[in-house]
């Protein structure tokens, strides 16, 4: 009896720690996976769309702030943020989206939808670095060569699964090159 408890503590264990080490890798996959075959379905039930939507506008805007801030001498400037203000709304509504997120998964980069993901990656596929935080989070972040800036995918624990809940754009990203 003893030796039966024993064992199947040590099994909880065992599984315990392989979920901890396998599931984000799957997770990244079952989303890679699902991105590649168009499957708005399966992507939205990993990814919160609304929720990178809003992170994502609010990172734009404190970007475009601290843009403003240092061009606050130049009136033309400060026209050209407005104007960029106003396209942001709809860049983010297209990049955040399921070919967005496709496109996200394949590049390792923040891009237009509309243009082929082939064009945009360069011929090859993103791979993709995980670091845990802790047992309900976890962040990928695509392997880069030195220079390149990319976003970061932030997931959430969700039962035993894993939902895409946030993206951390880059640290100082243009418009020009997220729209590109």
């Amino acid at each position: 009896m003893k030796k039966a408890v024993l064992a199947a503590a040590a099994a909880l264990i065992l599984a315990s720690g392989g979920w901890y080490w396998l599931s984000p890798g799957l997770a990244m996959k079952g989303l890679k996976d699902a991105a590649l075959a168009g499957d708005r379905e399966e992507l939205k039930d990993r990814v919160d769309f609304p929720a990178i939507r809003e992170s994502l506008k609010s990172q734009m805007r404190a970007m475009m702030v601290a843009e403003m801030a240092k061009e606050k001498n130049n009136p033309f400037g400060a026209l050209g943020m407005a104007f960029a203000g106003a396209i942001i709304d709809p860049m983010i509504d297209g990049i955040v989206s399921p070919e967005g997120i496709k496109v996200m998964v394949e590049s390792g980069k923040m891009k237009d939808p509309e243009k082929p993901a082939a064009v945009q990656t360069e011929g090859r596929e993103a791979e993709w670095e995980i670091e845990r935080r802790g047992l309900d989070r976890f962040i990928a972040r695509p392997k880069l060569k030195p220079g390149d800036k990319a976003p970061s995918l932030i997931f959430k624990r969700d039962g035993l699964g894993w939902d895409l809940v946030d993206v951390e754009a880059p640290a100082d990203p243009t418009l020009s090159s997220a729209a590109s």
